[in-house]
């Protein structure tokens, strides 16, 4: 799946190389993911200090059709229950023992959509499409049975690449541009069974998918 990511990141330099080109428009982006939205300015605080995002985008727009894609780093975090001694017959049968994981992550939604709102300072937008997501790097597991705090290994509990559809609601004001993104996942973020050290095989059971709302507020360079 390393291949599929990388060539989707291909596709998206090459589309942002030729940015020169009007009506396309490209730049840096930052925000923060969360399960639910508020206006909240504390929560807002706590969610951009614990689940900032940030990347790039680009769009083509042609009339009032867009087509935005995008290409966000962000870290994930799951803690699991393992069913570790379920099938062990009178040996700790009532533990389950916890599996705390965090995993760094690409996520490429290619957005399309139609712009209902164009006037010269303001726009506005609402797009859909599919998201893609990317697990990459080492992944970080702490277990409490094995008393490890953290152990680092090259391979991903997570699934190479996992899918979402995403719907996008987006306003431009001058060259900056804000977008609130609710993506559903429609694929599982975990496998059903890992091997963490220290724990051997685990089967996690887990069928949990990436459903996020993304915050994001981005510059246009061009």
């Amino acid at each position: 799946m390393k291949k599929v990511f990388l060539l989707f990141a291909a596709l998206f330099i090459a589309t942002v190389a030729n940015a020169q080109i009007s009506p396309i428009t490209f730049g840096p982006k930052v925000g923060y993911q969360t399960t639910k939205l508020s206006v909240d300015e504390a929560n807002i605080k706590s969610d951009f200090k614990g689940n900032m995002t940030f990347g790039v985008f680009a769009r083509l727009t042609i009339k009032n059709v867009i087509v935005q894609p995008e290409l966000l780093y962000f870290k994930s975090g799951k803690v699991i229950e393992t069913s570790l001694f379920e099938s062990s017959s009178g040996i700790l049968p009532n533990i389950k023992p916890t599996l705390t994981i965090n995993q760094s992550n690409f996520a490429l939604p290619v957005l399309i959509g139609y712009q209902f709102i164009d006037i010269p300072i303001i726009k506005m937008r609402a797009n859909v499409g599919p998201v893609f997501y990317f697990a990459v790097g080492k992944t970080e597991y702490s277990s409490n049975l094995t008393g490890d705090t953290k152990t680092k290994v090259q391979e991903s509990p997570n699934e190479d690449m996992t899918m979402g559809a995403a719907l996008n609601l987006g306003i431009d004001i001058w060259k900056l541009t804000l977008d609130v993104n609710y993506s559903l996942g429609l694929t599982d973020a975990f496998d059903d069974e890992i091997n963490v050290p220290g724990l051997g095989e685990v089967e996690i059971g887990d069928d949990t998918k990436q459903n996020i709302f993304t915050v994001t507020l981005g510059f246009k360079i061009l």
